[in-house]
């Protein structure tokens, strides 16, 4: 292992030294080319939103603090009297995300039996090109299409409706969407990018008895094919929605998508803006879903309901940051077999954060996070990491970042699942 981290030290230094040396001009993403802006207008850490972020989300891609909604002609080409089309550059952006180096303990099992670490170089995680912002006045798109090495994918692709009526409790997202996006803990434009918080990427079922996964399992924050519709007024956030659950493959499971009906609902309350504490807030969320699963002609349909209640919580002072969750899980036939596995389990999340800025513009992000998943039904979802980060930001859309996740499980040393690894990040 001391070779190990010697080439772990050796590509943090190339990595640093390379982004030194970055152009001082380096493009951004979209909205900071419409509307001249700093990322950190919006961002604390990309991908993390600062709370002007979360606002400018809500309004649909639009400055909250205008007083009429911008999305209509602003930096907007007119073509004549009813149509005006934004400029390309306004509305696409491109993501990359790489791994130079990751390292995972005990990952694989040699002929002999023994556990043996993994080690990766050189992964290119994935390539995101999204086309977002605003079409028409409080009408806004979000699509992001994917490579990495599951092939071409969407990740998210959604139509906006807001502020009808001119009230800001009108809005409606129609699409591809996350059931989490307006909690305090959303698991998505994350604190520490790479890092999923454990206790959602639990699915809604773990596959049948004979060990084969269920592909259409639902987590609790991941996308789905949706109507959500949300409000806000001061301090309070409410918001809901409705599934058919399984990204419409219905020919997987062999019978409808529309079978069954997953819904969420949610709430949050929230400092408001202008204090030294804004974003600062506390949330609640429920979700309820039936996963299927096709028996075959001798047992047909399987049916697995299952429920999610989480509570969370976001601090924002300054350059500190804060998020928890608290998560309880319960379904009926996890298995998705005539077994009728039913399964509890729970667990919780908390992280922080402090930036550090300098002068010079450049950063440097410090994040430690910790994951708890328990369940007495099944040993495989029992989870205990410790993750701590270093991230610098040569500028304000380069993130490279030094992580590592320690197992803290009660269990031996060549059982632990220890990870090592370097991301570097970049929008524009």
């Amino acid at each position: 292992m001391r070779t190990t981290y010697r080439i772990v030290l050796l590509c943090v230094m190339l990595a640093f030294i390379v982004a030194a040396f970055a152009p001082a001009a380096f493009a951004t993403s979209q909205w900071a080319r419409k509307y001249q802006a700093s990322c950190r207008d919006c961002h604390s850490a990309f991908p993390r939103l600062n709370h002007y972020g979360q606002r400018f989300m809500r309004n649909g891609y639009q400055d909250p603090d205008a007083d009429e909604a911008d999305g209509d002609t602003f930096e907007k080409t007119q073509i004549n009297d009813a149509t005006f089309i934004d400029k390309l550059g306004n509305l696409f952006g491109v993501r990359l995300s790489v791994t130079p180096i990751g390292i995972k303990t005990n990952k694989l099992t040699d002929a002999d039996g023994k556990k043996q670490d993994q080690m990766a170089y050189g992964n290119t995680d994935w390539v995101q090109f999204f086309v977002a912002g605003s079409i028409y006045k409080n009408t806004s798109i979000f699509i992001e299409m994917a490579f990495d090495d599951r092939g071409y994918h969407y990740s998210w692709y959604k139509f906006g409706f807001h502020n009808w009526f001119d009230s800001t409790w009108g809005n409606l997202i129609v699409g591809n969407v996350p059931a989490r996006d307006y909690g305090c803990y959303p698991n998505r434009l994350r604190i520490m990018g790479p890092v999923k918080a454990d206790v959602f990427n639990v699915k809604s079922s773990g596959g049948a008895s004979s060990g084969d996964i269920d592909g259409n399992a639902l987590n609790a924050s991941g996308s789905r094919p949706a109507l959500q519709y949300y409000g806000y007024q001061g301090p309070v956030l409410l918001w809901g929605g409705v599934s058919p659950g399984d990204n419409g493959k219905s020919s997987d499971i062999g019978w409808n998508a529309n079978d069954k009906i997953h819904y969420w609902a949610g709430g949050r309350l929230e400092v408001p803006t202008g204090s030294e504490w804004e974003g600062t807030g506390v949330s609640a969320w429920y979700y309820n879903g039936t996963d299927t699963g096709d028996g075959g002609d001798r047992y047909g349909p399987y049916e697995n309901e299952y429920t999610r209640t989480t509570f969370d919580t976001e601090v924002r002072w300054g350059e500190f940051e804060f998020m928890g969750t608290y998560l309880m899980g319960k379904d009926a036939n996890w298995a998705l077999d005539d077994t009728d596995t039913e399964i509890e389990y729970n667990g919780y999340s908390l992280i922080g954060a402090y930036m550090q800025v300098f002068q010079t513009g450049q950063s440097l992000y410090y994040v430690l996070q910790y994951d708890n998943v328990d369940s007495d039904d099944v040993e495989s979802l029992v989870k205990q990491y410790v993750t701590p980060s270093i991230s610098w930001f040569p500028r304000e859309n380069i993130r490279i970042g030094l992580y590592s996740r320690f197992d803290m499980r009660d269990v031996e040393d060549d059982e632990k699942l220890n990870e090592y690894y370097i991301n570097i990040r970049t929008m524009f």
